[in-house]
């Protein structure tokens, strides 16, 4: 694994941000950006720190809209401003969705194809797979300093996945007891 120094922002071009998310847009398929995102401008780049990263998911998850839209503005933003706000968001939604345009016009001719299907089922493990990357990497980081979250994943996953209670009700209790424990020092 390599060692990246954090880069300051004043060190990163509109045209790094531009080419970046246009990539992550146009090469990532069945979710998995966050993911690739993380790739891309914490351990290549090193934009963000681990921490500077996962502070931007946690708020691109509780705002209205798109987590990886929102983690995008931040990036962006972080790095130059409003205008890397708006490169950011801008490169990372229009390339795919012009590319979908142009997919969608011919898929009717492949859409029959099996082996076609098979791929993008295996595209979309990957982005599985990166995804559950990220969050083992940040519970890496986080276990590291405190257990109680690990506890707090661990009831969640039994009572979701195992008794199959409804998810709203638990996420709610699962959040206050999250902010009673955080609020404590851990």
């Amino acid at each position: 694994m390599q060692t990246v120094v954090k880069r300051e922002a004043t060190d990163v071009s509109l045209l790094q941000i531009l080419l970046l998310f246009a990539r992550v847009g146009l090469t990532s398929f069945g979710g998995g950006l966050s993911a690739w995102i993380y790739r891309e401008v914490v351990t290549r780049r090193g934009w963000l720190t681990d921490a500077e990263f996962l502070g931007a998911l946690t708020l691109g998850q509780i705002l209205p809209g798109s987590n990886v839209v929102n983690l995008s503005i931040y990036v962006g933003y972080r790095m130059k401003g409003a205008i890397g706000s708006v490169v950011a968001v801008t490169s990372l939604l229009v390339p795919p969705m012009v590319a979908i345009v142009l997919l969608a016009t011919i898929f009717h001719e492949f859409a029959q194809l099996a082996w076609l299907h098979r791929f993008l089922e295996g595209v979309a493990a990957a982005a599985v797979g990166m995804t559950a990357s990220v969050g083992f990497r940040t519970a890496r980081t986080l276990l590291a300093d405190e257990c109680w979250p690990l506890l707090l994943i661990l009831a969640v996953f039994l009572a979701v996945g195992v008794l199959r209670w409804p998810l709203v009700p638990v996420a709610i209790v699962a959040g206050a007891v999250g902010l009673v424990v955080a609020s404590r020092g851990g």
